[in-house]
């Protein structure tokens, strides 16, 4: 096979049409369709749909995008290791996150303690996240839900508290922790149902045999809290993720505590990546300073649904 064919498809299905994947490989746009339409003419195949715009790739382009990603991924690993970057002295980082709360303060401490890597972060839910891992396009990831895989390399980060969130006008505000029964003349405002704090809430509402009036679903932690600012009704929210809003009263639930577990995913054959590893590091430390370890949660082994939080009556929460 011709790497260099191979390298020009990959850019253009990195990059999205010729001119950039021109750019990017510092040849000139017809150069780069003369290796694509070469790979093409040896395999009898076509990889791009070419509209009058843009391209697109087919479903054998697609296919061969997936490969193409692991190759380079590979090829650009053993750089690494060869032109001394394992000194973190450059590279990059690619973080993915659910959620900005926990990731932002752990790459502000990676970026102090190593600022020669470029670091970028994509925030997206859960099942993005981990695709992005899987096709190596995201490096590192800090999740609550992470699914038992073997492929996978877990640590534990922190662990939070749900909280009720509820309007300060709110008959409940002037009460020093709501209790399950109480929710059950009240409306909810959830998150959509992939959402790892819904399925903590409704796994502990359903144990208590709780059914709220009503349900209200909104798809971002920032919708949920100007929804229950508004009245529509009362959310729930990490204790880490909510900042302090006048308009809200955060109370804890009376007997029992839900807790939400957050961790730092990688693949495992990327582990040893310089900038992964010292990334990892850091998020052992503030996992271990949290009172977390791999003793204690999953850590590096690959953790279940069921380990990314949970529900305990208050005498027995850690």
């Amino acid at each position: 096979m011709n790497f260099a064919q191979l390298r020009a498809f990959h850019a253009v299905a990195t990059e999205g049409g010729f001119t950039k994947a021109a750019r990017l490989l510092n040849v000139t746009q017809p150069t780069c369709s003369q290796e694509v339409k070469a790979l093409e003419e040896t395999y009898g195949v076509t990889l791009f749909d070419r509209g009058n715009r843009q391209v697109a790739l087919t479903e054998t382009g697609t296919a061969l995008f997936a490969v193409t990603r692991r190759l380079f991924a590979a090829e650009q690993e053993a750089m690494e290791l060869l032109a001394g970057v394992r000194h973190l002295d450059g590279g990059t980082l690619a973080v993915g996150a659910d959620g900005p709360f926990h990731a932002v303060p752990l790459i502000a401490r990676f970026t102090r303690t190593h600022p020669g890597p470029t670091v970028t972060l994509a925030v997206g839910n859960s099942r993005t996240m981990l695709e992005g891992l899987m096709e190596t396009r995201i490096d590192v990831a800090v999740l609550a839900d992470v699914p038992g895989d073997s492929r996978l390399f877990v640590l534990p980060l922190r662990r939070d508290p749900v909280r009720v969130l509820v309007p300060k006008t709110h008959p409940l505000a002037r009460r020093r922790a709501v209790a399950l029964r109480d929710l059950a003349a009240e409306r909810l405002v959830l998150r959509e149902p992939g959402s790892m704090t819904r399925r903590l809430v409704e796994r502990t509402l359903a144990a208590a045999e709780v059914t709220p009036a009503a349900l209200i679903e909104i798809q971002s932690r920032e919708a949920v809290v100007e929804a229950v600012a508004a009245g529509l009704g009362i959310g729930f929210t990490s204790a880490a993720e909510f900042t302090g809003d006048g308009r809200l009263v955060l109370l804890p639930i009376a007997g029992t505590e839900i807790e939400m577990d957050e961790y730092v995913v990688c693949l495992r054959e990327r582990r040893r990546l310089a900038v992964v590893r010292a990334f990892l590091d850091l998020a052992r430390e503030v996992g271990e300073a949290s009172g977390l370890s791999a003793a204690a949660m999953p850590g590096s082994a690959p953790a279940t649904p069921a380990t990314a939080g949970h529900a305990a009556p208050a005498h027995q929460r850690r």
